[in-house]
């Protein structure tokens, strides 16, 4: 069965790093590649010279990925919805959907105001988020696991997108221990320790079958006494792409709360892979 990756494209510098990753991924995974250029103007203010431009731009960015990747099966689809409400709409029937991002205002951090974080929070599908200027740097991928099913998904995703691309694979468990309410007579440290074992043992399980699935990728495991967010944006420093499982809300009720997802998307050094199940 054919399936489809999805990239939103504005004519900017951001959404052509977009493209070009999502030319990549979609001949890699023999898949085509659906190309959406949405307008979002009025009907007041869309006319034939209007239509003319946007289709040129179309044709621009479907020729851009055909030289990216010659062969590949690519079709161009033009909306007149806000560019957040097309590339959403193209997400039900796709398997990824690319989008690229630009650096964010104070304001923009504060409210979620980024089109890339509007799709992540409405898509129906894994979003990877390209931001400008570092869609092909550094190497290896890193995903973050803390045992919940959320994560299995993000993690099953990261390490087939590592040994599609040939990087070895980092899992980053970053635990952070409660205040404890246990008696005076407890042993200094044992309560982290005890803490610490039980993490160790969630992260063994993330990695669970992952070897005999995949024979030649190189795993690393991190466990870290650690914010998540913050583990995760240290550990791909110098990444090539970072993996996230999402806690699968959408709309306006997953954006106005705050969540991995949310740090890792506003301030990520790399491309993000957002996987919801």
């Amino acid at each position: 069965m054919t399936r489809t990756v999805v990239v939103g494209v504005e004519g900017t510098d951001s959404s052509r790093d977009a493209l070009i990753w999502a030319a990549e991924a979609a001949s890699a995974r023999r898949d085509e590649l659906e190309v959406v250029h949405a307008t979002g103007l009025p009907d007041d203010q869309y006319d034939d010279a209007t239509n003319h431009d946007a289709e040129s731009l179309l044709r621009d960015e479907i020729d851009r990925a055909l030289t990216v990747a010659p062969g590949l099966t690519v079709r161009g689809t033009l909306s007149r919805h806000t560019p957040g409400r097309a590339v959403t709409e193209a997400s039900e029937h796709a398997a990824l959907v690319v989008v690229g991002s630009h650096p964010l205002g104070t304001m923009e951090e504060v409210f979620a105001g980024s089109l890339s974080y509007q799709i992540v929070a409405g898509s129906h599908c894994p979003v990877l988020v390209v931001p400008q200027g570092h869609g092909h740097r550094g190497a290896g991928v890193v995903v973050g696991a803390d045992g919940s099913p959320d994560s299995v998904a993000a993690v099953a995703e990261a390490a087939a997108e590592a040994d599609r691309l040939g990087h070895e694979l980092t899992v980053v468990h970053a635990w952070h221990a409660p205040m404890p309410y246990a008696s005076v007579t407890v042993l200094p440290g044992s309560y982290d320790e005890r803490i610490e074992q039980a993490e160790r043992v969630v992260l063994a399980e993330s990695l669970a079958g992952l070897g005999e699935r995949y024979p030649d990728l190189v795993l690393n495991r991190t466990l870290v006494h650690d914010q998540p967010a913050r583990a995760l944006l240290h550990a791909a420093h110098d990444a090539r792409l970072l993996v996230v499982g999402s806690r699968g809300r959408h709309g306006v009720a997953r954006m106005l709360l705050g969540s991995v997802s949310h740090t890792v998307i506003i301030h990520a050094p790399c491309p993000v892979l957002v996987v919801r199940t």
